[in-house]
């Protein structure tokens, strides 16, 4: 299937549309991720009747609850199972930790890992964990700080950072640190004070096969049979106190953990997801959803496909090295699909056109009042107009960003030059060994985009260096002309941040008033909740998914190899048993969530663990841009087959009698 760009006339036309056209309500069913503190506005009677059983206080009083049992760990979220510090997560959130403590010949990325003991339970090197203990509304001193520094966006904006860095360095201590976020596009700022333990121990990961059965084949798609999940653990000093590692530290002993069900859950059943999101951006204008179609995505995609074949090459070189680079693969794969699923997505459910709507609808609403004429009148158009002037740069700063960033080489010597120093280059080959040809494949794309590149957005660092030879042994000279080009684009985007966030946060106000009470922000990693239920869906006219799969689904895509091998002890077991060929496996819920939700608990409406969250639904990968009630579906691990595998395939007793099981 073939995407075209929106055509510039279009993007022009919606600064000025006025027409009517009808719009549904906007908050659809289980629709939005909450912050702790909104869950008191949120209908409890109509959450009760659906089985929710405890109080909003139960859940989050403002200082404790049910959330403090969820915790961030390096981008994925998790939860405390057990007194003693026990955590649960996805097994692709622990694949890097799995991955570093694996060995040719102790490979426990392929084979799991089990400690059947304290002792045996293994650091997870770079692994940290954190969790909420407060929040405290720093609006004023961030709005004070930017009043400070005048009318210039980028000052404005500058001025900003600085005190988000003060506050959250004032808040840093042994056993303090806090972070500044803001909501509402800077309507509201809250410093969110957080325990941060940094010895973290890996404790359970089933085989690779079980863990990401399916592999990339069957990545952001439904019927899955993952059994995504492993198992981590948090340390402390003897004295309680955060430490780094140490050989005497002792279990962290968390405050709240949760209670593992073995009920299980049916179709119907209520559930809440609870985590860390990353972003989501419901809010975006028309304009900036067509240059995420039309350009950064596919552009992305052809960057990532590069960038995987080299690795794989590499791998190919040696048992060590394909070890070494799965890490790699792994994180590019998944961002490469979702790549994919975003240009599918925002062109099917046609999310730029949508928006449109949204904004003729929204200027109906305007200019039926006098006062919000006079207050919200011009914020659209200034909106649109500032997404336009990103629109008409997007591929150069894409271009120049990204060969800083998927550069190893060219990012080394920029921090080199930035530190005052001398980059000495010779070659890639002599400055990243055999990872010198993930550079070469990606400055080949990147190469490439930067030669088509329109004359109002050349690459000037780029066009320099070519016109002095423009060779591979040369790129200490690429690296320095960048620099001077890189300065320049952090000056641009301070000031369209500064420009957005005054823009935004009465584009915000105004979205607020229009779309009524239940109304909430776009994630940013920070504590969320969402309401769902388990249900199928109908990704096709025709077609319909049923909410649940089992382990009989699993065998039925057995291929002893690849991305589908079962492995030999779940056959013997249910050759031997057939009846746990019904043993659940995952399911479908339509939780509003997002990257950095993987390894969420999915709890009932008593608070008890029934799942972990690990993905979406392909059709609902463009989810970030805009909710669909008929197709956004999360997906999650069933806890009675993650709790089957630890009793009976490769048993776990010590960790079930911790977790009360």
């Amino acid at each position: 299937m073939r995407f075209h760009a929106p055509r510039r006339s279009f993007l022009l036309a919606s600064l000025f549309a006025f027409a009517l056209l009808a719009w549904k309500p906007w908050l659809l069913a289980d629709e939005g991720e909450w912050l702790p503190e909104q869950l008191k506005e949120l209908d409890f009677a109509s959450l009760q009747a659906r089985g929710l059983e405890l109080t909003a206080d139960q859940i989050w009083n403002g200082e404790e609850g049910l959330l403090s049992a969820a915790i961030q760990i390096n981008g994925c979220s998790a939860s405390f199972v057990s007194a003693q510090g026990l955590i649960a997560t996805n097994h692709h959130c622990g694949f890097a930790a799995i991955n570093a403590a694996s060995t040719v010949e102790n490979n426990y990325l392929r084979d799991g890992f089990n400690a059947y003991s304290l002792a045996e339970e293994i650091p997870a090197e770079g692994y940290q964990v954190s969790f909420v203990r407060r929040y405290e509304d720093v609006t004023a001193q961030i709005e004070d700080a930017a009043d400070t520094a005048g009318a210039d966006p980028a000052a404005r904006w500058q001025a900003i950072q600085r005190e988000r860095r003060h506050l959250e360095q004032e808040a840093q201590g042994p056993n303090t640190h806090a972070i500044v976020v803001p909501y509402f596009e800077g309507r509201a700022w809250r410093r969110i004070w957080r325990t941060v333990l940094n010895d973290v121990r890996l404790v359970y990961a089933p085989p690779r096969a079980v863990g990401e059965f399916g592999g990339e084949t069957d990545n952001w798609m439904w019927p899955r049979h993952s059994g995504d999940f492993s198992f981590f653990r948090a340390y402390v000093a003897p004295d309680g106190s955060p430490a780094e590692y140490a050989p005497e530290n002792i279990p962290f002993q968390p405050q709240h953990y949760l209670e593992v069900s073995t009920a299980g859950v049916e179709d119907g059943d209520f559930v809440m997801i609870v985590g860390y999101p990353g972003r989501t951006n419901r809010y975006l204008t028309s304009i900036a959803v067509a240059g995420k179609e039309s350009f950064y995505y596919p552009a992305r995609r052809r960057l990532f496909e590069a960038v995987i074949q080299a690795y794989e090459e590499i791998g190919n070189q040696s048992p060590a090295l394909e070890l070494q680079v799965q890490s790699s693969i792994k994180g590019y794969s998944n961002a490469f699909k979702n790549a994919a699923g975003m240009v599918w997505g925002l062109h099917r459910n046609q999310v730029v056109e949508s928006k449109h709507q949204e904004e003729v609808a929204f200027r109906q609403w305007v200019h039926a009042n006098p006062a919000r004429e006079q207050r919200y009148g011009s914020v659209l158009n200034q909106l649109l107009a500032l997404d336009l002037e990103v629109y008409g740069r997007q591929e150069h700063d894409f271009v120049l960003s990204q060969m800083r960033y998927r550069s190893q080489a060219l990012r080394q010597m920029l921090a080199q030059l930035q530190a005052g120093e001398e980059p000495a280059f010779t070659s890639l080959e002599d400055m990243l060994g055999p990872f010198a040809l993930v550079d070469r494949r990606a400055l080949d794309i990147l190469f490439a985009m930067a030669e088509k590149l329109p004359t109002a957005q050349r690459v000037q660092a780029y066009d320099q260096w070519r016109e002095q030879g423009g060779d591979w042994d040369s790129l200490d000279v690429l690296a320095k002309a960048m620099v001077a080009e890189l300065q320049e684009l952090q000056q641009w985007e301070d000031a369209v941040a500064g420009r957005r966030m005054q823009l935004g946060s009465l584009w915000i106000q105004a979205q607020e008033e229009w779309r009524g009470k239940d109304f909430y922000p776009d994630a940013n990693s920070t504590l969320r909740v969402s309401m769902a239920s388990v249900q199928g869906y109908a990704p096709r006219d025709g077609v319909w998914h049923v909410p649940q799969t089992t382990v009989a689904g699993m065998l039925e895509k057995n291929q002893n190899g690849g991305d589908f091998e079962v492995p030999l002890p779940i056959q013997q077991a249910v050759r031997s048993q057939p009846q746990l060929a019904q043993t659940p496996v995952c399911f479908l819920a339509d939780g509003d969530t997002t990257g950095g939700n993987s390894g969420s608990p999915v709890v009932d409406g008593r608070g008890r663990l029934v799942g972990l969250n690990f993905d979406r639904v392909f059709e609902n990968v463009s989810g970030d841009f805009g909710w669909n009630a008929e197709r956004s579906r999360n997906i999650s691990v069933d806890i009675r087959y993650v709790l089957w595998l630890m009793r009976e395939i490769w048993p776990a007793p010590r960790l079930l009698k911790e977790m009360g099981l």
